[in-house]
């Protein structure tokens, strides 16, 4: 017996719902899928910018204080000027990022020429100050023996002349009935620190304020070409035999090598000196970086 054609059709009907149900939970649980994914990255990611941001913040802090500032020449070019001009002005730009430790005292610049003829020329500017970034230099637009040769390519220098912040100390223990001497480490072999050596701390009352008793500290210091003594700080912790003590500092320029400095009320004996000289310098360097092109 042959099925009424009706309930074929609701059948055909009923399939077909429970089909498209199906293809459409199938769709849904593949979207929720992606979604997760798409989470777990977006979670991962927010997760490790705070890391990201943390080693950002670590590498630029283990950045040295006191280093050669970081020099960059970013750009040289030739400025528009009318074509029968006897002269080139040539701009050259550059960045420089300076420690902390680290001071600028200026700039030199200069600018190789090669012509087309194989020729070549050169212009440079000196003594610029620290917070000069660029440069104009003029050259020759043509060589003198050939009107036609015009400039092809360039060699340009800036050199930085700075210096850094240094010091070095030196302590020394003296009994009041000595005229103790101590030495500082020699200078390096690379000149990078001057060499101190304290000469004499002898106890005494004249010269001293009244009612007190002094320490005249007296020292030498030598240093290479390449370092600058600015200052002295000189300091005294004196140990009195009744267990008190007494201090004094000092900071004189670094052309002086003797001071006198305060030791306690006069009659109060002194079972021991405690010196400390700090020595302030700069150790001056200078940086050269080069940039070759084309005009």
């Amino acid at each position: 017996m042959k099925e009424p054609v009706q309930t074929r059709i609701k059948d055909e009907r009923r399939g077909k719902k429970y089909l498209m149900a199906a293809t459409l939970r199938s769709l849904d649980l593949q979207a929720s899928r992606k979604l997760d994914a798409l989470g777990s990255v977006l979670l991962v990611l927010w997760l490790s910018a705070p890391s990201l941001a943390f080693r950002a913040q670590l590498e630029k802090q283990s950045q040295p204080a006191s280093a050669p500032p970081d020099l960059q020449i970013t750009q040289v070019r030739k400025l528009a000027a009318p074509a029968s001009s006897a002269t080139s002005e040539i701009e050259i730009r550059w960045t420089a990022q300076v420690p902390r430790l680290t001071t600028i005292d200026g700039f030199d610049v200069l600018l190789e020429a090669r012509y087309g003829d194989g020729s070549r020329g050169a212009a440079r500017s000196e003594q610029l100050k620290p917070s000069a970034r660029s440069a104009i230099l003029q050259l020759a637009t043509h060589p003198k023996h050939n009107s036609g040769a015009a400039l092809k390519d360039f060699r340009a220098s800036v050199k930085a002349r700075f210096r850094i912040a240094s010091s070095l100390t030196l302590n020394q223990q003296v009994s009041p009935s000595q005229a103790e001497t101590a030495r500082a480490g020699a200078a390096s072999a690379n000149g990078s620190q001057p060499e101190v050596v304290i000469t004499s701390a002898k106890l005494g009352a004249q010269g001293c304020a009244s009612g007190q008793q002094c320490v005249d500290v007296g020292w030498t210091a030598s240093a290479p070409h390449n370092i600058s003594i600015s200052k002295f700080t000189v300091s005294v912790d004196a140990l009195h035999k009744n267990g008190a003590h007494s201090s004094d500092l000092k900071t004189i320029s670094g052309a002086e090598h003797q001071a006198k400095l305060s030791a306690g009320p006069a009659g109060s004996e002194i079972a021991s000196i405690k010196i400390s000289l700090l020595t302030s310098f700069f150790l001056l360097d200078s940086k050269t970086v080069v940039r070759e092109g084309a005009f």
